[in-house]
């Protein structure tokens, strides 16, 4: 089952709260979804923690 078992990340970036809006309209949409992992209540809590945050547009990566 999906979503089930480890817990995701939360949304840290522009660019993530876009994909996941994306997700979350294909799947309103009735289209197959490509974020297999989350279910849509998840996808729907994820943004609403996110919104009105300012987030960064981009998270760099860390160097090892």
């Amino acid at each position: 089952m999906p979503g089930r078992g480890k817990k995701h990340r939360l949304i840290v970036s522009k660019a993530q709260r876009g994909l996941m809006g994306a997700e979350l309209a294909r799947r309103r949409a009735g289209k197959k979804g490509r974020m297999e992992g989350m279910t849509t209540e998840e996808l729907r809590s994820d943004l609403k923690e996110s919104a009105g945050k300012k987030l960064v547009s981009r998270v760099k990566r860390r160097k090892k």
